[in-house]
């Protein structure tokens, strides 16, 4: 009997849960790892949406010789391809400077501030 015990193989209870721990911890480390890549992501498309319409707007005043512009009209005039915006967005020029401000409510997601050195064109953005 002792022969046929020893020749049967299988997982212990004490093997299975040192598994079931390992497993949780990965999952504890990789979960929020994993979050702040996301939210990185969508940090970068957001500035790099609003980079692509920052310059669309800035070729627009060059061309029309503006100090205003929707973003809607950057689509309709072929500066943008599509509005990233859920609501309008209106820029508006100043020497140097352009500002876009939302004109119409729409669902807002904070991720930060975005900034632009209207002399050196340097941009910054300032998660919150």
């Amino acid at each position: 009997m002792l022969k046929t015990l020893r020749n049967k193989k299988g997982v212990t209870l004490v093997e299975l849960l040192a598994v079931i721990v390992i497993l949780g911890i990965i999952a504890a480390i990789a979960v929020p790892t994993i979050g702040g890549l996301i939210d990185r992501q969508r940090l970068n498309a957001a500035e790099a949406e609003f980079d692509n319409s920052v310059e669309a707007a800035r070729l627009y005043f060059s061309d029309e010789s503006a100090t205003t512009v929707t973003a809607d009209t950057l689509v309709t005039d072929g500066y943008l391809s599509a509005d990233p915006f859920e609501a309008g967005v209106l820029f508006t020029i100043s020497g140097n400077v352009i500002t876009a401000t939302p004109v119409a409510p729409a669902t807002i997601i904070e991720i930060g501030a975005y900034t632009i050195d209207g002399t050196t064109g340097e941009a910054t953005l300032t998660p919150w």
